[in-house]
């Protein structure tokens, strides 16, 4: 088996906007969802990897397809892609064997970014689970009526 070095993975995000700011009345406004940033934050064994506003509902959307990919393949990778930048996948994971690599367009600091797959299949998971579940609370809506009206970009 091959060594490879065991590394730790945190998110947080917090929403840069008031719970208000978002109703069940905006599910079809396309310019008012995507407004609805959050302050995302990647440490890699504690040190800083990435940080940038996001928005919320996209960022969550391109989550929970990738989810649904995985039910038919293990090795599916995620890419986060935004109709707000054209420059490439913002953050992706990249599977390879048993391993996989955490990747951005815009890293804050060069660290070993290779993880057992399982280990970063089960965070990201975790992390879209969250923040469906933050979203709706912090807001006091359902997420699943705004579903096909938030813009999904797979690729560049």
């Amino acid at each position: 088996m091959e060594q490879y070095q065991t590394n730790t993975l945190h998110f947080t995000y917090q929403f840069t906007c008031s719970p208000n700011e978002i109703t069940t009345r905006h599910k079809r406004d396309t310019a008012k969802i995507l407004s609805i940033d959050i302050f995302f934050t990647i440490k890699i064994n504690h040190q800083l990897y990435f940080q940038a506003d996001l928005p919320a509902f996209e960022f969550y959307k391109a989550l929970a397809r990738w989810r649904k990919k995985l039910l038919k393949n293990q090795q599916a990778p995620f890419r986060y892609f935004s109709i707000e930048y054209d420059e490439g996948a913002i953050l992706e994971m990249i599977p390879f064997h048993q391993l996989a690599r955490l990747v951005t367009i815009w890293p804050e600091a060069e660290v070993y970014n290779v993880f057992a797959h399982q280990y970063l299949v089960n965070e990201l998971s975790l992390l879209e689970r969250t923040l469906k579940n933050d979203i709706e609370r912090y807001f006091d809506i359902k997420i699943s009526p705004f579903m096909r009206h938030i813009p999904y970009r797979e690729q560049c």
